[in-house]
């Protein structure tokens, strides 16, 4: 406690009291609705109590939307034939948003309400209604909505009028009423992010010329008569505090000093505010930042807003993964309270582990996106790459992985993150784990993939699975290389006698450039010019001058060795048959923040272009939609990045050998992500 002296101190907002200033953001789970109904359901009512059980001071919920547009969120309704829907996953699975003028909201709200009490914490609804950038038919101004293929189409909507806009006000403040009628502690109004509060407010979205456009004045009244009628619902029994747009990156858009000007305005309407950034889809890169952005890159935005007040209190969001960086802010004045909300999915213990001084066995956030947002996007339930459990708290929660009453010996073979992890959860039920690495370093694929520019701290979650191994003294032999041979599974059974076998060998990449698009390996694979990603990692192919690169996973693996080699001195182009190279990583809000490294580093990019065949140095490339359209390049290193083959022999060498023998990870699944590893080893560790 003595190291944090602000952190854990209480922090009155209105009239609510938190006990510490730790607080969790709203976030789209896609678990908010179990039935796909749009009232809130168990999953969320668990997982936030999770989080309140923890340590968190006050945890927000992802969004309650007034308004007729909440009709269009649900299966049951027509919206998957509307234009409207434009073909978004997240709107049309009834999962979320939430119906925040429906009175059958109320039921869920007292269960989340009874839920995060009980922890002695506290609970916010926020409450939004989508503008045109949202997709929606009408808005502050007409002009199209952003196209984006996980989100809407290029439509154009219309002008809101008077009597809609009377009826937004109107439908936020009984939105307001029911969060009070509930129980729960507060209200956030949504305008930041594409809502529709934050499109009156902006400077180049909001081009009306009545009394609602223009000057900032006028642009701020829909606010502020929002508030206003809040206030009449609910006066001044729960708090009220909204999410401010605090950069919209448009050339006349709001920026940081515009951010400023509307907190001083609203100084003391408004118990709190949060000011972040990021317009929905075109802007999506930032508001939830991936592991190539430092932590506090949201403070040129908070830190005006931060001294524009003297009675309303300001949170702060950007990637605050660390309680000693969060005590420093409150230190140093910038904020009230810190929002670390991706570090409490990681980790919901982390406020009482940073409290009782165990700063150590936080679980790290490593800012991957690809289980948390990446799910999100497409309309799945998250959960995290680093904590499995996070969307299952009702059966994987703190507490509820029960001790064995058989304790088995378990021989995992393969040290990677899904060994590690399997060995940590089966050592903490009672069970007697022994791990086998061939290497003489734990880690596995992950070790390469933490090489790749702005992707190091993949290595944190290594470190932790490692400090849990050590503390759990679990065995790691290494030097050993198990091999299917029958006399080495005849040594292995005799010598540690397991009861059960875990099968963890990763995969080993595809040499011969075999992909789905061709259904063929390239002719001419073993030309001494052709190696893959891993053999130049590892040194056992060292890059030349001439390199290219040919990608069809696009995920990270391209523009990462790219980017290393260039910089290297290397000449680069990468070659693709898609549009574009990290298509999938672009789900995870890495475009913004790798792209510009990949072209600065002077990476050329082919898309729609495949690799024919390999003579010699001599490699022929043609466009994959003309084939007759060819060119032949001169290369000293031609990378195949195709896919991975799972490691399973062992799984077939132990089968009937031993009573239990288990595949998890990429040994099942060859490929797989880092989250898809620890989700095996978590699930197999509970039910050994």
């Amino acid at each position: 406690m003595s190291h944090f002296e602000h952190l854990f101190t209480p922090l009155d907002v209105g009239p609510v009291s938190l006990k510490n200033r730790i607080y969790m953001t709203p976030h789209a789970t896609m678990f908010t609705s179990d039935a796909r109904d749009n009232l809130p359901g168990d999953t969320l009512a668990y997982y936030l109590a999770e989080r309140a059980k923890g340590g968190t001071a006050l945890v927000e919920v992802s969004m309650a939307i007034v308004g007729e547009e909440t009709g269009q969120t649900s299966p049951d309704t027509d919206a998957h034939f509307s234009p409207l829907s434009g073909g978004h996953p997240m709107i049309l699975t009834g999962r979320w948003p939430l119906r925040g003028t429906d009175p059958r909201v109320v039921d869920g709200y007292s269960r989340l309400a009874k839920m995060v009490h009980e922890h002695g914490a506290k609970c916010f609804i926020e409450i939004a209604s989508g503008g045109t950038n949202g997709g929606n038919e009408k808005g502050v101004s007409s002009y199209p909505w952003p196209s984006h293929p996980q989100h809407v189409l290029p439509f154009t909507s219309r002008e809101m009028t008077d009597e809609e806009i009377e009826a937004q006000v109107e439908a936020y403040g009984k939105a307001a009423a029911l969060v009070k009628k509930s129980g729960l502690d507060g209200v956030d109004l949504h305008g930041t992010h594409g809502a529709i509060i934050s499109e009156f407010l902006s400077g180049v979205m909001n081009k009306r010329k009545d009394r609602w456009g223009g000057p900032l004045e006028n642009r701020m009244r829909f606010l502020e008569e929002i508030i206003k009628r809040t206030r009449e619902y609910v006066g001044t029994d729960i708090a009220l505090g909204m999410r401010l747009m605090g950069d919209e990156a448009f050339e006349g858009g709001n920026g940081p000093l515009e951010a400023a000007e509307i907190a001083r305005r609203l100084d003391g309407k408004l118990d709190w505010i949060t000011a972040d950034r990021g317009y929905s889809p075109q802007q999506e890169d930032w508001q939830a930042v991936p592991m190539y952005v430092e932590g506090g890159y949201n403070l040129r935005i908070t830190n005006p807003v931060k001294a524009s007040v003297k009675r309303t209190k300001v949170g702060v969001v950007g990637k605050y993964v660390d309680p000693v960086y969060a005590e420093n802010l409150l230190a140093t004045g910038q904020a009230d309270m810190v929002a670390m909300t991706r570090a409490l999915i990681a980790d919901p213990e982390l406020p009482n582990k940073a409290m009782q001084g165990r700063l150590d066995e936080i679980r790290p956030c490593i800012g991957a996106l690809q289980d948390c947002w990446g799910r999100m996007i497409r309309g799945l339930p998250i959960s995290c790459t680093v904590n499995p459990e996070a969307g299952r708290e009702k059966e994987w929660g703190t507490g509820t992985a029960k001790m064995t009453a058989q304790p088995k010996k378990v021989l995992v073979i393969g040290g990677g993150p899904a060994g590690l992890e399997l060995a940590r959860v089966a050592a903490e039920r009672g069970h007697k784990p022994v791990v086998y690495e061939r290497s003489m370093a734990s880690g596995g694929q992950l070790l390469t993939a933490a090489r790749l520019p702005g992707r190091e701290n993949l290595r944190a979650i290594l470190q932790w699975q490692l400090e849990r191994i050590k503390q759990l003294g679990i065995e790691v032999k290494y030097g050993m290389d198990v091999t299917a041979d029958g006399g080495v599974i005849d040594y292995l059974i005799e010598e540690e006698k397991p009861d059960a076998v875990v099968i963890s060998t990763g995969s080993t990449a595809i040499k011969s450039g075999f992909q789905p698009y061709t259904m063929n390996d390239i002719k001419g694979w073993d030309e001494p010019v052709v190696s893959t990603d891993r053999d130049i990692w590892e040194g056992t192919m060292k890059a030349g001058k001439k390199v290219v690169i040919a990608d069809t996973l696009s995920f990270v693996e391209a523009p990462g060795l790219g980017e290393h080699l260039a910089r290297q001195g290397s000449d680069i182009e990468i070659v693709t048959p898609h549009a574009n190279i990290a298509m999938e990583a672009n789900l995870y809000n890495h475009w913004d923040h790798m792209l510009p490294r990949v072209f600065a580093a002077g990476v050329r990019i082919s898309p729609f272009t495949w690799v024919k065949k390999v003579e010699g140095r001599r490699v022929t490339l043609y466009n994959v939609h003309r084939h007759e359209d060819v060119r032949v390049e001169e290369v000293d290193n031609l990378v195949l990045i195709t896919g991975s083959m799972q490691n399973d022999s062992l799984y077939l060498a132990f089968k009937g050998r031993v009573k239990e023998v288990h595949l998890i990870g990429d040994a099942r699944i060859g490929g797989a992500r880092i989250g898809s590893a620890m989700y095996d080893a978590g699930k197999l560790g509970r039910e050994l």
